[in-house]
């Protein structure tokens, strides 16, 4: 079922998979260039164990780029304020509908730093669970906000840089060469990379603008001071690749997770080994699912 909730004027499409006498909600906040419909695997999974699952695409993304928005571009100003606001307003309404439900929050990527922006003011979650993420130190952040810069002037909010691709995106394939595809790095299915390779609403560049929120966003999640209306309680499990370029092969992620027990004492993480960046759509994504309903069947 689909419908829309609004946001300060804008529509914000909710995806909702019902099961009979649930046993709790888990709410998606997909990644970069990508969109909700890619989880069908892991929703159908969540819903065979007695779960609603509730999902929305971000702004300039999946059923928003069929409906006019441009791709990879969330607002004229303040974009990550907006996503992170709207994903808030979801999960509170969703708290009001089913107030007798456990909600949990699944964020993947660049979904993972937009959880972690709406974990800064209380939220109603039992658990909150961070795949394919990383902790990216502040100095490269700040190099990438210059280069991002001169690229808004050079092209304009609204271009689509070959050198931040070049330096993100691009990147992540180096570690698997000789390269099959330029998305090797996703995932070592090799259906799965095929099937994100020929989605339209999958791999696009995205806008200076977005990398400008994005980059704005990230200060923000590793900035310590950030958290200080959140709800501290909240367990966490980031769980990632042993491969994942992302998360640097689990440094990015070891430093993602001390940095947060410095906040969140219930924390904990999980490596897959031989597993890229999409560890619910590689070979052994059931591996990962063991691990994830472990921890929301916890609570």
């Amino acid at each position: 079922m689909t419908f829309n909730i609004t946001v300060d004027n804008n529509c914000v499409y909710e995806y909702l998979t019902r099961r009979e006498r649930p046993k709790g909600i888990i709410h998606i906040s997909h990644g970069m260039a990508e969109h909700i419909n890619r989880y069908n695997w892991l929703i159908t999974k969540l819903n065979s164990d007695g779960f609603h699952v509730i999902s929305a695409d971000h702004k300039g993304h999946g059923i928003g780029i069929n409906n006019g928005d441009m791709p990879g571009y969330f607002a004229n100003q303040n974009g990550w304020e907006l996503v992170t606001r709207n994903l808030r307003e979801l999960i509170l309404s969703t708290n009001d509908k089913y107030p007798n439900l456990n909600q949990f929050l699944i964020g993947h990527s660049m979904g993972s730093w937009i959880a972690l922006s709406a974990i800064q003011k209380p939220l109603p979650i039992k658990g909150l669970i961070l795949t394919g993420s990383s902790k990216i130190p502040n100095f490269l952040i700040r190099i990438q906000r210059l280069l991002i810069a001169i690229e808004i002037f050079r092209q304009g909010k609204m271009g689509t840089s070959d050198l931040l691709n070049l330096i993100t995106i691009r990147s992540f394939n180096k570690s698997f060469k000789p390269n099959r595809t330029n998305s090797d790095w996703i995932s070592s299915d090799n259906s799965n990379v095929d099937e994100y390779i020929k989605d339209p609403l999958c791999g696009f560049r995205v806008t200076n603008s977005l990398w400008d929120d994005q980059s704005i966003g990230m200060l923000s999640v590793f900035n310590r001071r950030g958290y200080k209306d959140s709800n501290t309680n909240v367990p966490i499990l980031l769980l990632s690749g042993s491969l994942d370029p992302v998360g640097r092969n689990g440094k990015g992620v070891r430093s993602l997770f001390m940095y947060l027990k410095g906040i969140f004492p219930d924390i904990k993480y999980e490596l897959i080994d031989n597993a890229r960046h999409e560890v619910f759509s590689e070979q052994n994504k059931e591996l990962s699912y063991g691990i994830l309903k472990k921890f929301i069947t916890k609570y």
